[in-house]
This record gives C-alpha cells, sequence and structure tokens, in this order.
C-alpha cells in the first residue's frame, strides 16, 4: 500500500539517532542540579513553596502541550495517509516522508513528555504529617522541579534549534537529491522548521525561569564587617559579590 515507505524509514533511524539521545542525556543531568547547594531551612522552604506554586500552574500547560502537540501529529498521520492512498507521483512520494517524520513527531512528544505531566500529582499527593514525611516530600519536589528545568533548558537552549534545522535540512536533502522532489524538498524545509520552531515555541517554561531567578537569589552573598570611620568610630560595611 506504501511503496514509498520503506526508504522513508530510514529519515526516522536518522531523527531518532540523532535527538532522542540528546533530549534523553538533558534529563538525566537534573540529579546533579537537585544536589547543586542546600540552603538553610528558612530559604529552602520558601524555595520549594515558590516551586510548589510553578509546578502546580505548569500543570495544564503541560497537558495542552502534550495532548496538543500529540494531536496535531496524529492528524498530519492520518491526512498524509490518505493522500498517500490517492494520489501519484511527488504528491504520494512527499506524503510518505510526511508520515514517517510524523511518526518520529508523534513518539517524541509521548516518550519524551514534561515530567510535571505525569509525575506532579503523585508528588503533590504525597503525606506530610510528619517531619520525615515533610522531607521526604520537598525532596521529592525539588527532584520533579530539576527534572523540569533540565528537559526545559534543553528544549529551549540553542542546541535544540539546531538540531531542528539539521533534522529539517537532511530531510530536504534526501527528498531533493535522493527522491528528486526538489520543490516539495523545499516545501518541507519550511513548513518542517516552521513545526519545530512552534513546538519549541509553545512548549513550558516557567520552571526554568523560576530556576534563573532562584540561581540569581542564592548568587548574592553578603556579609557585615567592621569598617573604620576615623576619628568618630567604627561603622560597619557591607561586602558581597554576584
Amino acid at each position: 500500500m506504501f511503496p514509498g515507505i520503506a526508504p522513508s524509514l530510514r529519515v526516522l533511524a536518522l531523527l531518532s539517532a540523532l535527538v532522542l539521545p540528546a533530549a534523553a542525556r538533558a534529563e538525566d543531568d537534573a540529579p546533579r542540579a537537585a544536589t547543586a547547594a542546600e540552603p538553610s531551612a528558612e530559604v529552602g522552604s520558601a524555595q520549594v513553596a515558590r516551586m510548589v506554586q510553578v509546578l502546580d500552574s505548569q500543570l495544564p500547560t503541560a497537558r495542552l502541550w502534550y495532548w496538543g502537540w500529540s494531536g496535531f501529529y496524529g492528524a498530519v498521520i492520518i491526512g498524509e495517509t490518505v493522500l498517500n492512498g490517492t494520489s501519484s507521483g511527488g504528491a504520494r512520494v512527499s506524503a510518505d516522508v510526511n508520515v514517517v517524520t510524523s511518526v518520529f513527531g508523534l513518539f517524541s512528544t509521548l516518550l519524551l513528555p514534561p515530567p510535571v505531566l505525569f509525575d506532579w500529582e503523585p508528588v503533590g499527593r504525597m503525606p506530610e504529617a510528619t517531619p520525615e514525611q515533610r522531607a521526604a516530600k520537598s525532596a521529592a519536589i525539588r527532584a520533579l522541579f530539576a527534572r523540569e528545568v533540565a528537559k526545559e533548558r534543553f528544549y529551549h537552549s540553542v542546541w535544540n534549534h539546531i538540531i531542528g534545522l539539521a533534522v529539517n535540512a537532511g530531510v530536504c536533502a534526501y527528498m531533493y537529491w535522493g527522491l528528486h522532489i526538489g520543490g516539495r524538498a523545499l516545501l518541507n524545509l519550511f513548513a518542517g522548521s516552521l513545526v519545530w520552531e512552534a513546538n519549541v515555541f509553545t512548549s513550558p517554561n516557567a520552571s526554568l525561569h523560576l530556576s534563573a531567578e532562584l540561581e540569581k537569589t542564592s548568587s548574592l552573598q553578603l556579609q557585615l564587617v567592621p569598617m573604620a570611620l576615623g576619628p568618630s568610630g567604627a561603622g560597619l560595611g557591607m561586602v558581597g559579590h554576584f
């Protein structure tokens, strides 16, 4: 039924080998971010409270992004499959490629969701009746927040934009030189890049913003030191670094 789909599977394998390991490594870096510094009890409690607020408010956005993009890729797969069965020539070959690249987009979305999407509600339901339970819940919140930040940092990094450009340029080159459909190859490059950037632009990033704010706050170290003020006595000076 799909005479051109087998060669296009090589495109899917290339995309998976390029993108999925990079995204997985980004989440593996999260535990190191979670243990970077231990704030005081009061500061730590305030930080956890802000993390809770951000993660809780981010959950609806993550759901909309996840299911919205999954539905979009599913609709493209269905539409291009119909086009594959009702068209011929360059349109049919282009539909083959679009089915494969949309399958990649769908599975990359399904397999690499925002961590807050499925993990926040179980963490939020953790008991906190005893000091030990509260400490365990606080640690779980910090760990989830760190994973979410790592995911967002990679997703909104320049590297993800470069990967998107490389992926779409690779698909374009395959269509142009391998399948000999130059006009559709350039159209795919434009449309694919637009979809990639829209996916990145709409992905959640509130945790990343809070993380940057907390890092700026924790990097400010101030202390009072004695300072001579001449014959009138001594006073206090404030020194620190940012």
